[in-house]
């Protein structure tokens, strides 16, 4: 197996960071990403599951994906090329054990930092009304799907009628 990381001090890290082994080429791919291309006006949020069914600590069981097991990444791409101009990896609930609150928003938040005048594309997990004031404030703007029932919906963002 390559790894990446400091044996002496290997132990001591993956009690923080389940990542630790790759940690540092991972920040720097990542943090190279937006320097090789510019994305459109359009740039979508979404989660990929790389199919994966070996030891992980952090791999996912995503019963509607064809594949069902894997490894869960936050992707921001650009819509006409599908690049993708930034990823996150995701490792789990924190070792604190406490869920996450706001997940989607702050997934999203973190995937577009850097960028301005374009247009967010993302689905129902990620949307809230409190996004798209956030990504508003940042020269954003956003196209999601609600649903009716959602938490988060604001009356005034929208009219829905039943067709008969």
């Amino acid at each position: 197996m390559i790894r990446f990381d400091d044996h002496s001090s290997r132990a001591s890290c993956r009690s923080k960071d389940k990542l630790a082994a790759v940690r540092v080429i991972w920040n720097t791919w990542v943090k190279n990403l937006p320097k090789m291309y510019n994305p459109s006006e359009n740039v979508t949020v979404d989660e990929r599951l790389y199919p994966f069914k070996d030891r992980c600590q952090f791999r996912n069981y995503m019963p509607k994906k064809p594949e069902k097991y894997g490894i869960k990444f936050w992707v921001a791409c650009c819509s006409k090329s599908s690049y993708a101009w930034n990823m996150q990896i995701y490792t789990g609930k924190p070792s604190s054990g406490t869920r996450e609150k706001n997940q989607g928003m702050r997934v999203v938040l973190d995937m577009v930092k850097g960028l301005k005048g374009h247009n967010v594309t993302c689905d129902n997990f990620f949307t809230s009304y409190s996004l798209g004031v956030e990504l508003r404030k940042k020269n954003l703007t956003l196209v999601d799907t609600v649903k009716k029932t959602s938490q988060s919906y604001h009356g005034n963002c929208c009219t829905y009628k039943a067709e008969n």
